[in-house]
Parts: C-alpha cells; structure tokens; sequence
C-alpha cells in the first residue's frame, strides 16, 4: 500500500493549520507538533526506498549469544514407588 506524498503533505497542512488556531500554551500545540513530526518521518522513509510496492527481506538475523537452537527437555517423571497413586507427598 502506498502513500502519496500529496496526502502526506495534506494532512501536514491540516495540523499546521489547526496550530496556528490554537493558543501557545494549548496541550495540543504537542499533539499536531507529533503528528507533524510522524508524517516528515514518513514522507523522508517513503523517498528512501527504491520500490515502494517490492518488499524485501530483512538482512540475515543472527541469534543471541548463547543460543544453541535446541529447546530445553522436558524433565521426565520417574515413578519409582509403585504404591504410590499420585503426585501429592501425602499419597501413599
């Protein structure tokens, strides 16, 4: 899905505009300052990539440190009381 940056530019007017009505002090003078600051990020994301509608894999992900890719086992109940009939200490 692709973006126009006609749209972008639009909806960067529309906070600008909506900033501009709206006292210094207001609580939403940071709220359209971060939706601004959100669509320059995308407009500058979208001129980076060389096809907007090819997606490409990202670069080979190592694992961290440590991990051999094994899952732990399971450790196994042993039963060795056979008079036994459950898993409580006061079963006998």
């Amino acid at each position: 899905m692709s973006i126009s940056l006609r749209h972008i530019i639009n909806q960067m007017e529309k906070h600008v505009n909506e900033l501009k009505q709206l006292p210094e002090r207001s609580s939403k003078v940071k709220e359209h300052a971060a939706a601004i600051r959100a669509l320059s990020d995308l407009m500058l994301d979208a001129g980076e990539t060389a096809d907007e509608n090819q997606w490409t894999p990202p670069s080979q992900i190592s694992a961290p440190p440590g991990f051999t890719g094994t899952l732990p086992k399971k450790p196994q109940k042993i039963d060795d009381d056979e008079d036994g009939n459950g898993e409580s200490i006061f079963d006998f």
